[in-house]
């Protein structure tokens, strides 16, 4: 914006052009601050949240098989019945 226009425009519309223009800024840097927190947040999640679910994941399931074979061993061992896996 040329500069002779925003002096008319301060001239005519006086500070009211001032404060909106001062708001309109103030909270296109809220915009742009809350845009690289949420990208950081997101990285985070990526980089750190993410193996560690896969991991947990794994660790869950070979927990789970290996209770299966202990129940399938005890059943087997204390002559009880088995059941039928899931």
């Amino acid at each position: 914006m040329d500069w002779e226009i925003a002096l008319q425009l301060m001239k005519q519309y006086g500070p009211l052009v001032l404060v909106v223009t001062f708001l309109l800024w103030q909270g296109w840097m809220r915009e742009c601050r809350l845009g690289n927190r949420i990208n950081k947040l997101e990285d985070e999640q990526r980089k750190v949240l993410l193996p560690l679910v896969g991991k947990c994941t794994k660790v869950i399931t070979r927990n789970t098989l290996i209770m299966r074979r202990l129940e399938r061993t005890l059943d087997e061992r204390w002559g009880r019945p088995q059941q039928s896996s899931e």
